[in-house]
């Protein structure tokens, strides 16, 4: 009877023995245990959890006010961006009403209209001849396409709505739209403007013509000082600087003058001698003279 144990119950209706081997009494033991082993195990982890909550509940709180000072950082620099960009839409209006009073005191003192046009001897231009000044003047399109958004001349300013001079014509496009020189020349500077022209590449045709090309996307194909070809691709249409919407501001200016583009876009060999009565405050016979010369010392 060593290895046995009893266990009596005794009710109304009697007493009752039950006996059980010791192998019992070590399997009860065994499950006390198990059960203690996983109630500590189980209060031990719910500690790292909570520990591990308490954790990232810190970094959250860390994370959450660093938030903070970057989005009053944003905001900080959100309000100096609306004030440079209040002076500087000041500044575009008094450049307009500065250009507008220039235009008037040239019509005044008339100088406006000042013609240098006389006879030149066109019927001694052959086409090579003709083929090599069209490489030399700003002439042809500078996109593919032209549709015309706004004109060359007095007109309302899009995002200003000021009465303003524009010195050249935009030209409106959707998706990839390549620019390309329009005559051969030295850039003079290529990059982003601060007077609201966006990305611009400005090119030196020599003999006193400039063309400008602006609101460019920022991927320029030619840098300050390159020397560029007619139909030389300098950049894609984009949006950028004071615009609504994609299109190619583009400029054409002798001695710092602004021409009329129109007159340019479709200059070409069948129309060349039009141009000369279209323009004549251009002094194209000694142009065109300075041009014949060099190509015959060539």
């Amino acid at each position: 009877m060593k290895n046995r144990y009893f266990i009596t119950i005794t009710t109304v209706k009697g007493t009752k023995h039950f006996t059980f081997h010791q192998v019992v009494k070590y399997g009860i033991f065994i499950f006390f245990v198990f059960i203690f082993l996983v109630i500590g195990s189980g209060f031990f982890y719910i500690k790292f959890l909570e520990h591990q909550v308490k954790k990232i509940n810190n970094q959250k709180e860390k994370l959450s006010e660093e938030l903070y000072k970057s989005n009053l950082q944003l905001t900080h620099l959100n309000v100096k961006i609306n004030k440079l960009n209040d002076v500087l839409l000041k500044k575009q209006v008094e450049l307009g009403k500065l250009s507008s009073k220039i235009n008037d005191l040239e019509t005044k003192m008339g100088l406006k209209g000042v013609e240098f046009f006389s006879n030149i001897d066109v019927k001694s231009l052959n086409t090579d001849e003709i083929n090599k000044l069209l490489s030399v003047f700003p002439s042809g399109k500078p996109v593919s396409k032209i549709i015309i958004s706004s004109k060359f001349g007095w007109r309302i300013h899009p995002i200003l709505h000021k009465k303003e001079f524009h010195p050249g014509v935009d030209i409106k496009g959707k998706g990839v739209v390549p620019v390309r020189a329009t005559a051969n020349g030295v850039v003079l500077g290529a990059g982003l403007n601060p007077y609201g022209y966006g990305y611009v590449v400005k090119v030196s045709n020599g003999y006193g013509f400039t063309t400008l090309y602006a609101h460019l996307r920022p991927s320029l194909k030619v840098k300050t000082g390159d020397f560029v070809r007619k139909g030389q691709i300098i950049g894609y249409m984009g949006n950028t600087g004071l615009s609504t919407g994609q299109h190619l501001h583009y400029e054409i200016r002798y001695n710092d003058k602004p021409l009329n583009p129109i007159n340019f876009i479709y200059w070409n060999g069948s129309n060349f001698f039009k141009m000369f009565k279209k323009e004549k405050g251009v002094p194209w016979e000694s142009l065109i003279k300075a041009n014949i010369l060099l190509m015959k010392q060539q």
